[in-house]
C-alpha cells in the first residue's frame, strides 16, 4: 500500500510539472464552452429536438452533454500522452528504474488520469451548463440539481474514457497511433455503422465506448438502461489496462 502510495505521488506530481496538462484543460474548457454555446444557440432557434422536456423547455445540463463530444478530444489526448510521452521521449527508462512494478506503475497512471479527469470533466461539465443558460433563455431548465447530476456523469464518462485512453497508450505506445485507434473507436466508427440503420451493425456500435458512453450520459432505456451503457465503458477501459499491462510486461522499454 505504501509502495503504490509513493508510485502514484510520484505520477501525480510529474502529470502536474508538465506543460500538456495545462494545454490540454484549458482547450477542453474552451472546447466545451465553444460547444455548450453553439448548441445552446440551436436549441434557442428551434432547431435541436434532442434533451426537450414534455413541455417544450431545455436542460442546461443537456446542452453540456451534448457538447462533451467536442471537449472529450482534449481529455483523450491528455490520457494517452500521460502513457505515450513516456516511450517517445525515452524517460520510461527512468521511470521503470523508480516503479520497477510494470502494473504497479499503469494503475499509478490510471489512478491519476481518472481522478484528474473526473473533476475537471465535472468541473467542465458544470462550465457547459453555465454557458447554456443565458443562451437558452425562458427555455432554459436550470434546475442546479440536475445539472450537477449531468456534469457528475460527464465527469465519470470523461475519467473512465481516459483510463481507456491510458492503457491503449500502454499497448500501442505510439501517440498517433493510440490516437487514431481511440478516435476509431469513439468517433468514427459509429455512425459508419448506425447510418444504414441495419440491427445488426446498430447493436455492434452499441457496444463501442463511444456509442455506451453516449446512452449512459443521456439516460436512455434503450438498447439497454444507461446503468448498462456505463459498464460498457468500463468493460472496453479494464480491457485496454489489462492489455497496455501484457505488453508492459513482455517487452522492453
Amino acid at each position: 500500500m505504501i509502495v503504490m502510495r509513493a508510485a502514484i505521488g510520484a505520477e501525480w506530481t510529474k502529470l502536474w510539472t508538465t506543460r500538456t496538462v495545462w494545454w490540454a484543460l484549458g482547450a477542453a474548457a474552451m472546447l466545451m464552452a465553444a460547444g455548450a454555446g453553439q448548441y445552446a444557440i440551436y436549441a434557442g432557434n428551434g432547431d435541436l429536438a434532442a434533451g426537450l422536456l414534455s413541455d417544450g423547455r431545455v436542460p442546461a445540463g443537456t446542452i453540456a452533454v451534448l457538447a462533451v463530444g467536442i471537449a472529450q478530444l482534449a481529455f483523450v489526448a491528455l490520457a494517452m500522452l500521460v502513457m505515450t510521452s513516456e516511450y517517445s521521449t525515452g524517460t520510461i527508462r527512468a521511470t521503470l528504474a523508480w516503479i520497477p512494478s510494470r502494473g504497479r506503475l499503469l494503475l499509478a497512471k490510471c489512478a491519476v488520469v481518472a481522478v484528474v479527469t473526473l473533476v475537471a470533466g465535472t468541473a467542465v461539465g458544470l462550465l457547459g451548463a453555465l454557458v447554456a443558460v443565458p443562451l437558452l433563455g425562458g427555455l432554459g431548465d436550470t434546475d442546479a440539481a440536475a445539472i450537477v447530476g449531468d456534469a457528475l456523469g460527464i465527469g465519470a464518462y470523461l475519467a473512465l474514457l481516459a483510463v481507456f485512453a491510458t492503457g491503449l497508450g500502454a499497448a500501442l505506445r505510439g501517440p498517433v497511433v493510440t490516437l487514431v485507434v481511440v478516435l476509431l473507436l469513439v468517433v468514427v466508427l459509429p455512425p459508419i455503422l448506425q447510418v444504414p440503420d441495419l440491427p445488426a451493425l446498430n447493436r455492434i456500435a452499441d457496444s463501442l465506448p463511444g456509442v455506451a458512453g453516449n446512452h449512459f450520459l443521456h439516460g436512455d432505456a434503450d438498447p439497454y438502461p444507461a446503468v448498462v451503457g456505463l459498464l460498457v465503458l468500463a468493460a472496453w477501459a479494464l480491457a485496454a489496462v489489462l492489455a497496455g499491462w501484457r505488453v508492459m510486461r513482455h517487452r522492453d522499454a
